[in-house]
């Protein structure tokens, strides 16, 4: 896509709102009142300058947009209280194309309301003071395109921006995911490590006994095993606490699952530390049977806690969080 500097677009918008100034300075040793004329010029020039040159962003302050519209009723009354119908020439009636360029302007700032109300009050007065005939040949049909095709623009650049809004949206949320599961990977691979770490000694005398292990071995083998397999597919639901209580409970016998499908990605460090810390509390009082862990993604609860034992058709604990 070609992008166009803003300093460029504002030179040839002042450049081409100058041409009518410049018109309206070439008329001035016809003007019977030479300080009305330069009064309107100034208005003009004043009013355009600021709404190309001045402020920052797209749509133009309603106080600026207001002021636009008070130089499009008040230039052309100060131009025409010395001007005949009879007597204007071609460059006479500047401040018609001048005007329009000033609801051009207005328009393309994203205040089409008001360049609209500019345009017809200025329309109404050129009629009024030449009629219909003589008021068209002042231009007052290529001042209505130009608003038209200004108009256009802006609601071309108010769509643009959107889009681009958006887009920028969408692409700073696809970095805040990618960021977020780049965190997360490694807060997985850095708690297998740990756990990698901690089954070092018992790994190894695995290696040294050829993996003939007495029953206390084996035992604590498979605690091994359950803890990495926790580690792996617990997530956030693994801290001290919980492994504390889920490996006690495994001692006492219970059969533990621990399954994280994403229900506490959004949660607030405060709360989780809270629920899990119920969670653990609740694990500790379960004698025997089967506990399984999770926490669901999609359902309004972050983590539900089911403890339960064979030929007992009731769970003994079910508890949301």
């Amino acid at each position: 896509m070609i992008r166009i500097p803003r300093w460029l677009v504002g030179v040839l918008g002042i450049l081409f709102a100058s041409f009518h100034a410049g018109l309206g300075f070439s008329t001035l040793n016809e003007a019977r009142d030479k300080d009305v004329a330069l009064i309107a010029l100034i208005i003009y020039l004043a009013s355009i300058y600021a709404t190309i040159l001045l402020y920052r962003g797209v749509r133009l302050p309603i106080s600026q947009a207001i002021l636009n519209l008070a130089a499009a009723a008040l230039v052309p009354i100060l131009v025409n209280t010395y001007l005949e119908p009879a007597e204007m020439s071609s460059y006479s009636t500047w401040y018609v194309m001048g005007i329009a360029s000033l609801m051009a302007a207005t328009a393309i700032r994203q205040q089409r309301i008001i360049a609209w109300a500019g345009t017809v009050i200025l329309f109404i007065q050129v009629i009024a003071w030449a009629g219909i005939e003589d008021g068209i040949q002042t231009g007052l049909l290529g001042a209505l395109m130009l608003v038209f095709a200004s108009h256009a623009i802006s609601v071309g650049l108010a769509r643009a921006y959107k889009e681009t809004m958006e887009f920028n949206k969408q692409a700073l949320e696809i970095e805040l995911q990618q960021t977020a599961n780049s965190v997360a990977s490694e807060v997985r691979r850095s708690r297998l490590e740990s756990a990698l770490i901690g089954a070092m000694p018992m790994l190894e005398t695995i290696r040294a006994q050829h993996g003939h292990l007495d029953e206390k071995q084996k035992f604590e083998a498979k605690l091994l095993e359950a803890s990495l397999r926790d580690e792996i597919r617990g997530r956030a639901l693994m801290n001290t606490q919980i492994r504390t209580a889920v490996r006690n409970a495994r001692k006492r016998g219970v059969e533990v699952t621990v399954l994280d499908e994403g229900g506490l990605d959004d949660t607030p460090q405060l709360n989780k530390q809270a629920i899990l810390r119920n969670v653990a509390e609740a694990i500790d009082g379960v004698a025997e049977g089967r506990v399984t862990l999770r926490a669901p993604e999609g359902e309004s609860w972050r983590v539900t806690l089911v403890a339960t034992r064979p030929g007992i058709a009731t769970p003994d604990v079910w508890l949301k969080f």
